[in-house]
């Protein structure tokens, strides 16, 4: 106990309940200075660490709200029918951060100017909901109790009748007004609360009956057993257990399960029973909203291409993806495949830059025996293979001229003759095209066909760099931590609030691929279950990171492929990795954007 107690606390086991539930009871002295009683909680020492050894202490800045609560709380320690003040909840945070939340209450006993502050953890930011209707029927019943002069007496006398009337520990636990269990060292239930015969809809004839927990919570294997390892362990404040139950009546229930030791007797556990079947919902819903076959994200720009997919899986007209390198095109393409009509046809992708016009001709339409040098057999082009499903050309603004005039002719016709042949064959493909450059710009300057533009322009979908859906970087880690455990048989978790704002900071050239290389690098050099800004690539945590493009390409090109040049001191391989594509692509884009190699 702290050297300044104050000589009327309650006695010892009321104070190590106070103590397990977070709650610091201070006595006011004057002005904003308090007196500690009972033992102080390890959240206040941090907060006013001279709590611990003075006799008294004063409520400063430290805490703002319930510094300012005090005004408040002072007027309700003079009134006259002696009300309760409540501060309501308050939280101190960061972005990324832990949220801490607080409430407090203040009131009179007899001569004693009470206030009451109670530090809640992350969970209930969740349950407000839940945790309001607690306390206001908490403080309903103690309106209802006024004739009760002094609280620590009402509890005093509940202690010395408890052989006489129930357990002292079941009647404090029964006005908490919580779902709770009270289980001995052999998981029997000893007490269950009205609040938890509500919530698990017991019969009342097998309220009052000693029944095992695994009885009143049936649960998958998973589940029970891990709330078997937490019952048989010494519990950690607020440690919790999640499981999911089935009611008698077929309701089936989402609970996180808070147990706290029984400051009477180390064998037994108390169990608060969280509902959280409504949160749980809520998260799937989120999580449905945040992702879209193998798309993620919940931002603006996201939900409204996740609405363009829908409506043009509809159909079946050609659709030309527009994006900044790495911002997922394929990606859309095969979610577009997956919601259309095609999706039990293939899904056949190519890639249109750096290659010859014979080799990407007979890739695509495909060849003769004897066509060219080297053609040894006949052989059916990616028109063919994708028969009854979607053909995805990528970087189709690099296809060469002459390609152009024979894919122009396939869309068309719908029908594709074999380098080297005479007779066309029909096809039934959608084909959906992709590039990261300005189409009309490249008609303008003569290196893209006019009639192919509209022809593969019937529907666009622009997709936004990830700059510009910053919301979403933290799905998108989540995301990739995942991956990367599957792959690598690490066991990170999570991103330090130190990685996370390096991430939001930083400004993305490469988009999403981009930020899965990182990950997957930080990964590899990640010795903890956490990454931390350490791990990560010195470019994305540097003191000046990379300016953000412009919000559209080709406008901004130019400059991302100087800036590029500048940030590899001139190698245009690192040049070209940063810019997320192949050398060919961007010697070829170095000449168009009229631009020297170094």
């Amino acid at each position: 106990m702290a050297p300044n107690s104050h000589p009327s606390v309650p006695d010892t086991f009321y104070r190590a309940l106070l103590a397990r539930f977070l709650i610091a009871v201070l006595e006011h002295v004057a002005e904003t200075r308090v007196r500690l009683i009972g033992e102080p909680p390890p959240w206040l020492l941090r907060l006013y660490p001279e709590a611990e050894h003075q006799a008294d202490f004063s409520i400063d800045t430290r805490t703002p709200v319930l510094h300012n609560f005090l005004h408040d709380a002072a007027a309700a320690w003079d009134a006259q029918n002696n009300p309760i003040a409540r501060s309501g909840f308050w939280t101190d945070h960061t972005m990324f951060d832990e949220p801490r939340h607080f409430d407090a209450l203040a009131f009179r006993e007899g001569d004693q100017r009470l206030l009451l502050v109670q530090h809640h953890t992350e969970t209930y930011d969740q349950q407000a909901a839940l945790l309001q209707e607690a306390r206001e029927r908490a403080l309903r019943q103690h309106e209802q109790n006024r004739g009760h002069q002094r609280t620590h007496q009402v509890l005093t006398t509940k202690l010395a009748d408890s052989e006489r009337s129930r357990d002292d520990l079941a009647a404090i636990l029964q006005q908490l007004g919580l779902a709770t269990l009270l289980v001995d060292g052999n998981g029997h239930v000893r007490f269950l609360s009205d609040s938890a015969v509500r919530l698990l809809e017991v019969p009342p004839s097998s309220a009052s009956r000693d029944m095992h927990w695994e009885t009143l919570l049936p649960s998958s294997k998973p589940d029970r057993l891990a709330l078997q390892t937490l019952l048989r362990q010494p519990v950690s404040p607020r440690e919790r257990a999640r499981c999911h139950i089935e009611t008698p009546t077929g309701r089936r229930l989402w609970l996180e399960i808070e147990l706290h030791d029984d400051p009477r007797d180390s064998r037994q556990r108390i169990a608060f029973l969280h509902d959280m079947t409504d949160v749980y919902h809520l998260r799937r819903l989120l999580e449905l909203k945040a992702h879209f076959h193998d798309l993620i994200g919940k931002s603006r720009g996201m939900t409204q291409v996740y609405e363009q997919i829908h409506d043009l899986a509809r159909v079946d007209s050609t659709v030309l993806i527009e994006g900044e390198t790495g911002t997922g095109k394929e990606l859309v393409a095969r979610a577009l495949h997956q919601a259309s009509a095609r999706r039990t046809g293939p899904f056949i992708a190519a890639n249109c830059a750096g290659l010859t016009d014979s080799l990407l001709g007979s890739q695509l339409f495909g060849h003769k025996k004897g066509a060219f040098t080297g053609a040894i057999d006949d052989q059916p082009g990616l028109f063919e293979a994708a028969q009854n499903g979607v053909l995805f050309l990528d970087e189709i603004g690099d296809i060469p001229h002459t390609v152009q005039t024979h894919l122009l002719r396939v869309l068309q016709e719908k029908e594709v003759t074999r380098l080297g042949e005479t007779k066309p064959r029909k096809i039934n493909v959608r084909v959906v095209t992709a590039t990261h450059h300005n189409l009309s710009q490249d008609v303008a300057k003569g290196v893209f066909r006019a009639d192919l533009l509209y022809r593969i322009r019937v529907a666009r979908l622009q997709l936004p760099p990830l700059r510009e859906r910053k919301e979403d970087i933290p799905l998108l880690v989540t995301s990739f931590l995942t991956e990367g455990r599957a792959s690598m048989g690490k066991t990170i978790h999570r991103a330090s609030p130190a990685a996370m704002a390096a991430f939001m900071d930083y400004h993305w050239p490469g988009n999403v691929r981009e930020l899965k290389s990182t990950i997957e690098c930080a990964m590899i050099h990640c010795k903890g279950d956490t990454l931390d800004v350490s791990d990560l690539p010195s470019e994305i945590h540097q003191t000046n990171p990379v300016p953000p493009a412009g919000p559209t390409l080709p406008t901004d090109e130019r400059s991302r492929f100087v800036f590029a040049l500048g940030q590899a001191r001139g190698n245009r391989t690192k040049a070209a990795r940063l810019l997320g594509m192949s050398r060919a692509t961007f010697y070829r884009r170095l000449t168009e954007l009229d631009l020297p190699p170094s």
